[in-house]
């Protein structure tokens, strides 16, 4: 069990420490210490009783739990994990079945504890209804992937998703090379995609909510709420990264300038905040103005660029590349708190030219051998 739990719960944390430090951040960091209790009880007690606040949080908690099956079958789906194929279908149908559970639980019980917690509060409170609806959900939760789990390990050849979308762009649309690794990520990682641009959207609503009910319409706080979009498209890098060092080798041998390479990655994460500019746009209803939306959007696609770029570091593994952006985040915030901000764009654009343009053409990928 212990080389399972490896594979499958470590790697799922690890490669999603960005999403859980924005979600801690929300859960835990914005409030003072001495209100913690009553928040959390304010919210459970918020979604107990209201039927349209009950239905936004198991949404939510299904969209985690999409991400979690979505991990566990590209894991699958990854050569060097193909002996599991031969691993486990070798064990008895109930061992098995029982391992899948324990596996899945491992990873879903940041939200079955919450959701616990939350239905003791009802039960408590007299939300009988809404805390078995709770118990209930969170039990399925847990049940229904081992029914994808086990298909995908009988049937490897079967692919779950875009499959259609995936052939028929293929046979209708020429990519330019910045569109290579969206089309990677729309194909190969749909959910990865599309759960970290709900999330996305969800902290920025959480931003605005907040200055709303504070009524502190402050620029640095959407820039803020910016960093931690960016802190959670950071787990996409490592694709990014990867995608390049296996399918794009060869760009770096054909004739074209470390400048337009360095446009290409510009023009990428240029792109990849452009959902998040149109969320700001029409969720500031005119109270920002287009000079500090535009502030805050190009705070986050420095930040995503320099970012990106450090991955070009020799031995700049995940974990390493991970302390890298926790201390930058930490500088740019203390930055913008302190009215700097344009300083923080400029020195960050400034270095991730210099990191580019030197280690571009040196860069060879590295094996992290344990």
């Amino acid at each position: 069990m212990g080389i399972f739990r490896r594979i499958f719960t470590g790697r799922f944390y690890v490669e999603n420490t960005g999403f859980f430090l924005v979600l801690f951040y929300f859960l835990f960091g914005i409030v003072n210490a001495s209100n913690l209790l009553y928040y959390h009880m304010g919210l459970m007690i918020g979604f107990l009783s209201s039927w349209s606040f009950l239905i936004l949080v198991l949404a939510l908690w299904l969209l985690y739990n999409l991400r979690i099956t979505g991990f566990v079958i590209k894991t699958l789906e990854q050569p060097q994990y193909s002996f599991l194929y031969s691993t486990m279908t070798c064990m008895d149908d109930q061992e098995r079945r029982g391992r899948w559970l324990r596996l899945q639980f491992q990873m879903y019980l940041p939200v079955f504890v919450y959701g616990l917690i939350a239905a003791v509060v009802g039960i408590f409170r007299h939300y009988y209804l809404a805390a078995t609806i709770i118990l209930v959900f969170n039990i399925v939760m847990c049940i229904w992937p081992i029914r994808f789990y086990e298909k995908k390990l009988w049937q490897p050849d079967v692919f779950f998703f875009m499959t259609r979308f995936s052939r028929w762009l293929d046979r209708h649309f020429v990519k330019p090379p910045v569109l290579y690794f969206y089309y990677e990520l729309f194909t190969a990682f749909p959910r990865k995609i599309f759960t970290t641009k709900l999330w996305s959207a969800g902290v920025l609503w959480l931003t605005f909510f907040l200055m709303h009910q504070s009524d502190f319409l402050d620029l640095r706080a959407l820039q803020l709420g910016m960093i931690a979009c960016v802190l959670l498209h950071t787990q996409l890098m490592i694709h990014h990264r990867a995608f390049e060092e296996i399918y794009l080798p060869f760009m770096s041998n054909l004739p074209i300038s470390t400048l337009r390479s360095y446009s290409r990655v510009i023009g990428f994460y240029v792109l990849l905040l452009v959902p998040e500019i149109i969320i700001i746009f029409f969720q500031s209803n005119g109270r920002f103005s287009t000079t500090a939306i535009g502030t805050a959007a190009i705070t986050g696609m420095t930040m995503l660029l320099l970012f990106r770029v450090l991955l070009y570091f020799p031995r700049m593994n995940a974990e390493v590349h991970l302390r890298w952006i926790l201390v930058i985040a930490f500088v740019v915030l203390f930055m913008i708190l302190g009215g700097a901000v344009w300083y923080a764009v400029a020195g960050m654009q400034l270095v991730s030219a210099l990191i580019f343009f030197k280690q571009f053409r040196e860069y060879e990928p590295w094996i992290d051998i344990e």
